[in-house]
This record gives structure tokens, sequence and C-alpha cells, in this order.
């Protein structure tokens, strides 16, 4: 059975009470993903821009953390004074790289952590073109992932997770990867699964600006749809292959359908060689409660790796998550009571299904979407900004007349700029 929206707690976020703030400040990148979605149009935002964004995110957003991304952050020429301004505004900065800069280069990440880095998501998958790795499996680059986790947890106090895009040739390997990051539960704090998505170029839809047709020259465009099938329950029921206590404790639902799930979200608990379960809706609400309870604004990430055991407490009201965690840490005492000395890790598992374009051209999009940007002084979805950097607003979608459609001869339906329905959204 697949993941169910009765048995996950909602995530209470919105458009304006939202922990995340989705900060680009760069669009040059120094190596090629597949389904990118931002052109190299006009290189690194200047940094009083960027701090003028942040301070909006503040203002209209209620963000506890930043998820700095780009092209490829690391390599603006003013990330640690943008670090810091982040940390002086109260916020977290997390940072989202694909970790060639960071290469033999200890350094620069101790750097990173003074001017106030929470942590990092490394992208790294199978389809990128990365300097001496490309061509390796998504098992292979289990070796360089390994490293990136061992030089962060040497500097230590970071967050470290990573992220990779799901496609049809590797979406039977998720299994294996999650084996291997509960094997390394004390140096992996997460993993952020994000399905393959693209604008279809194999003639079902027609693209319109305003009423006007175009050609979409956005990168993340796709000539099959066979590709974008993938869903966030697909990657679910792989991931119960390698880790039968894994569960989910909350979601995301889309903007357009009552019953897709664009986010599922979960936290996994374990000692080192076993894991023990996960937390459950009700320890998630618990959680979001009491932090905007006494922070005012809901919780992302946090650099927080160990369970302080007296956390099992909770278990009391998650008797199916936490408290289930809690009795199989006491069956493995019992087993080894080694064991009562052993920290209890955290292990974060996201599961991201990108937007869809549904068959009537409507776009669902992610309800609530935690990754919205700034753009021109309003907030877009992050996702599909270059449509506005390109043509000034939503690219919208219709059925062709070959294939069931009207040929384009209706005024395609107008998308909000703050609760946008959307299409063309790719892999992150």
């Amino acid at each position: 059975m697949g993941p169910r929206k009765r048995d996950m707690y909602r995530m209470p976020w919105s458009m304006n009470d939202n922990p995340i703030g989705w900060l680009e400040v760069t669009d040059k990148c120094n190596i090629y993903c597949r389904g990118c979605y931002r052109r190299n149009m006009t290189g690194h935002k200047p940094l009083e821009q960027i701090k003028e964004e942040l301070r909006f995110f503040k203002e209209w957003r209620n963000c506890d953390n930043i998820s700095i991304a780009g092209g490829e952050p690391l390599i603006h020429p003013d990330i640690l004074d943008i670090l810091a301004y982040i940390r002086e505004l109260g916020m977290k900065p997390l940072i989202l790289t694909n970790g060639v800069k960071l290469v033999d280069n200890k350094p620069f990440l101790e750097e990173l952590k003074r001017a106030g880095a929470i942590g990092f998501t490394f992208h790294i998958d199978s389809e990128q073109s990365r300097p001496h790795w490309k061509g390796k499996s998504e098992i292979e680059l289990c070796e360089l992932r390994l490293q990136y986790a061992r030089m962060v947890n040497e500097v230590g106090g970071l967050f470290v997770s990573f992220g990779a895009t799901i496609y049809p040739s590797n979406l039977h390997i998720v299994p294996e990867l999650v084996r291997w990051a509960n094997e390394h539960i004390d140096l992996v704090h997460g993993l952020v699964f994000i399905t393959f998505r693209g604008a279809p170029q194999d003639g079902l839809f027609d693209y319109f600006v305003d009423g006007k047709p175009v050609k979409v020259e956005v990168s993340y465009t796709t000539d099959s749809t066979e590709e974008i099938g993938i869903t966030s329950p697909d990657v679910y029921a792989e991931i119960k292959k390698a880790n039968p206590n894994y569960e989910t404790a909350a979601y995301l639902g889309g903007s357009q359908t009552h019953d897709a799930i664009k986010w599922l979200l979960n936290v996994q608990f374990g000692i080192k060689g076993q894991m023990l379960g996960s937390i459950g809706p009700k320890g998630m609400e618990l959680v979001q409660t009491f932090y905007h309870l006494f922070r005012g604004r809901y919780l992302a990430y946090t650099a927080m790796h160990k369970l302080p055991k007296i956390a099992f407490l909770l278990g009391l009201v998650d008797r199916q998550g936490i408290g289930r965690a809690h009795r199989n840490y006491w069956k493995a005492v019992l087993r080894n009571p080694l064991r009562l000395f052993q920290p209890v890790y955290t292990q974060s598992i996201g599961i991201i299904q990108a937007p869809d374009i549904l068959e009537d051209g409507r776009q669902d999009m992610c309800d609530s979407c935690p990754d919205m940007t700034v753009w021109d002084g309003k907030l877009v979805h992050s996702c599909r900004m270059d449509e506005w950097r390109l043509y000034g607003t939503y690219v919208t979608a219709q059925r062709h007349a070959d294939v069931g459609g009207n040929g384009g001869t209706s005024t395609p339906e107008a998308v909000p700029t703050e609760e946008a329905e959307g299409d063309l959204t790719p892999a992150r």
C-alpha cells in the first residue's frame, strides 16, 4: 500500500508563513546537469540585490531557512558576505551545491561555516557532467558522496544531505542509495529524491504566452512524456524495499488535483548498524507546532543530528512513530547492552514530485510551494523563473488539436504570480 493523505500530517506551510526561502545568487555553473532549470543569462547577482531579496523573504515569507542556490552558489564572489547577512537577519543559510568548488578545499568549507552556513545539500547524480566522474553509476558515485560527508563531518556542526534526480533509468537504484545512507547514518543527515520533470516536446502540447503561441526555449524540455511519469509514491515504494521501518509522516499536495502528493517528508531514527523507525504524523505535528509557538515560524532544517534520548518521551503521543522506534531501541539494547551507550541519529528523507502538466494542459504545482523565489518584487516558483526571465510571465500549455485539444484557439488561463499554476518544471 502506498502513502495515504489521511495517514499523514499535512504540513501547515503557506505562501506567507513558510520556513524556506529559495535564494538564487547566480545562474552560472561549473558543470552541466541534465534537466537543469536555469540558463546562464545574467551571471552573478549584485550583493545589494541579494540583500534586498533576503529582506523581502524575511518580511513576506517568515523564513527560518534560506536555501542558497543557483547556478552554483559557491562560485559567487560574495558568498561569504551573503551567508553573514542571512545570519544577521536571523535566518539559517543552507547551501545547495554540486560540491565541485569544495574538492580538496577544506579551508574554504571552514570559511563557509564561520560565515554562518548551517550545512549543505550536495546534488550528485549519474546524469551530471562532473569532472572525473562522468559516466559513473549512482552506486559508484556513493564513493564521492562519502568523501563529502566525511569532509563536512570533520569540520563538525554542519548538516549534510544528498540530492539526486530520479529518472526511469535510475529509479531501481533508490533502495541501494537508501541502504548506503542508512549504513552511514552517523555521517549522512539526509537524502532528497526529486523526480525528473520537463516540458514535453513530442507534439502533445502547444505553449502560449499571453495567448500567443511560442516555441519553448527554456532548458528544461524533454522529447518524451515517458521520462516524466515517475511519482512520489513510486519512489516511496522503492525506499520501503530498503528499509521496511521507513514510513512517511507528512506531505504537501498539488495545486490542481485533490489526490496528488507532491512532497513526502520523513525523519528516520537509527543507531550505527540498525534503523529503528521513523517519526509519525503526530510527532511531526508536535515539532512544527511547538517550533512555531516558541520561534514564531515553522521548521525545515536543523544541524542537530543526534536525538536526545529524552525525546523518546514523545512516543507517548506519537505511538506509531516515535513510540515504535523507542520500542525497537530497547529491543536492540537487550540484544546488545553496549548499544545503550551509542548515540541515536536522525536522518531525513524527502521525496519531491516536481510539478506536472495534466492531460488537459493545466499545471499541477506544489501546494504551498516551499521553494518560491523573488522575481521583480514578486514571489514566483523557482523551478519556473526562467519563464519570467524569458517571457515576462508563466508559459501556459494546451493540448494539441491532433491529440484531443483545441489547437490553441482559446485564450490560456491567467496564471497568478503568487499562487501560480504552472508547467515546465525540471528536476532540481
